[in-house]
């Protein structure tokens, strides 16, 4: 039971990755016009969003589940965005510092320098308020269809894909590493 969780947890993980990479290449293409795969790994994912995403459903994720009172619903969501944007700005923070600390250095992935009500580029509040958006509709919307489709993981095809996308990923972890030793 516990590598069904396991399991179930890395492909929120991944999907949370998948989805950090759409709206960074999104972002990208509507501030500069052109595509660019962000990120650090070759393939549509970036783990960074996948921790994040980890994160913000293991801090809120249970007052999502939890039925409101009429009238609460909204004081309810404004107060998870509040917690989104402070937890993502904190996040950010740190993995600014541990990639910094890893050699591969933040401002290779992000940097908000021109962005006005910045920390030394490392975060922003534009930023930060983009991802408590962003984290409301993830705990919304993404989260219970994540519940959905594991609700069906014992099914073959369902087992299938999940172990295609694990292996995926590694060989795209293990790979970039590889990549990054030679060079």
């Amino acid at each position: 039971m516990k590598m069904k969780k396991l399991t179930s947890l890395f492909i929120l993980f991944l999907a949370f990755a998948f989805c950090g990479w759409i709206y960074e290449v999104v972002l990208t293409l509507i501030a500069y016009g052109y595509f660019e795969n962000r990120g650090f790994l070759y393939g549509p994912w970036l783990p960074i969003y996948g921790f994040g995403g980890l994160m913000l459903f293991a801090a809120a994720g249970r007052f999502v589940e939890k039925p409101a009172k009429p009238g609460r619903v909204i004081l309810r969501t404004v107060l998870i965005f509040v917690a989104i944007t402070v937890l993502s700005a904190l996040f950010e923070l740190i993995a600014s510092y541990l990639l910094d600390a890893v050699g591969v250095g933040y401002r290779t992935l992000w940097f908000y320098d021109g962005e006005p009500f910045n920390f030394d580029g490392r975060v922003s509040l534009i930023a930060s308020l983009r991802f408590g958006v962003i984290g409301v509709i993830a705990l919304y919307v993404a989260v219970p269809l994540w519940k959905r489709f594991t609700a069906v993981s014992d099914k073959p095809a369902v087992k299938a894909i999940n172990i295609i996308l694990i292996v995926l990923f590694f060989t795209d972890l293990v790979l970039r590493l590889i990549f990054l030793m030679q060079t």
